[in-house]
């Protein structure tokens, strides 16, 4: 599969001629990581902008005692890297994005462009720059209600709202049919595509791993949640939602 036909299929640069994907090509590199590895950590994500075109990444930071906190889950088609100078001119400081470190949490593949590479697709082409900061609205409204989430919900409520996150953007529902002829019986349940530890979610919430087992152990219980093979299940979305103060 050429890098070529990996461009035209990426959204961001969807209706461009074929003359100008091959600007694009000739500027860009595609980078493919295997499932735990490291694709970028810290500040040295500075030079660099990648869009996502298979799999899934999680963006983390770290805080001075080594503690990781994912920030998001990244599907594709999303962009990652060195974005925060589209976004702020001037003096303003961010420093927390350019603190990011990024890891394939599947088999993933990127498409990689150095800085000013990508600046020079932008100004050719300012239609891939409104998309770009439409991504990258997205992406900062979710990062802003995940804060306002962390300051003033409950675990139970925080951990509810990153399980109906994960199943509304990394889901796959599937229909149970019980042993009974009964159709009406019949239930779906949601599967998380890719697998997260309980240190993992508890990254996604800002908890300790103790609080955030127990937690994850009673909804389990309840049988909200069930676990196969370290992925998640939701058996009960509207349960979730309503812990989590949705509905």
């Amino acid at each position: 599969m050429s890098k070529l036909w990996l461009l035209q299929n990426l959204k961001i640069f969807e209706s461009l001629s074929k003359k100008d994907i091959g600007l694009i090509d000739d500027l860009s590199k595609m980078e493919y990581y295997k499932e735990n590895d490291t694709i970028y950590l810290g500040e040295s994500q500075s030079s660099h902008v990648y869009i996502l075109k298979k799999g899934n990444i999680k963006i983390t930071l770290s805080t001075e005692y080594g503690k990781e906190f994912i920030v998001e889950i990244l599907k594709p088609n999303e962009i990652f890297g060195n974005f925060a100078d589209y976004v702020f001119d001037g003096e303003a400081s961010f420093d927390f994005l350019n603190a990011e470190s990024a890891f394939a949490l599947t088999d993933t593949e990127v498409c990689k462009f150095k800085k000013d590479d990508f600046d020079k697709i932008l100004n050719l082409h300012p239609v891939i720059g409104n998309r770009v900061l439409k991504l990258i609205g997205l992406r900062f409204k979710y990062i802003s209600t995940k804060i306002t989430s962390l300051a003033y919900k409950s675990l139970d409520a925080r951990i509810s709202e990153v399980l109906i996150y994960l199943a509304n953007n990394f889901g796959v529902e599937e229909v149970l049919v019980p042993s009974s002829t009964n159709i009406l019986e019949r239930c779906i349940q949601i599967n998380i595509k890719f697998k997260l530890t309980h240190e993992e979610i508890s990254n996604l919430t800002g908890a300790s791993r103790q609080r955030t087992t127990i937690v994850l152990d009673k909804l389990k219980n309840l049988g909200i949640i069930d676990f196969r093979k370290k992925k998640i299940i939701i058996k009960n979305l509207n349960k979730l939602k309503e812990i989590a103060g949705l509905q």
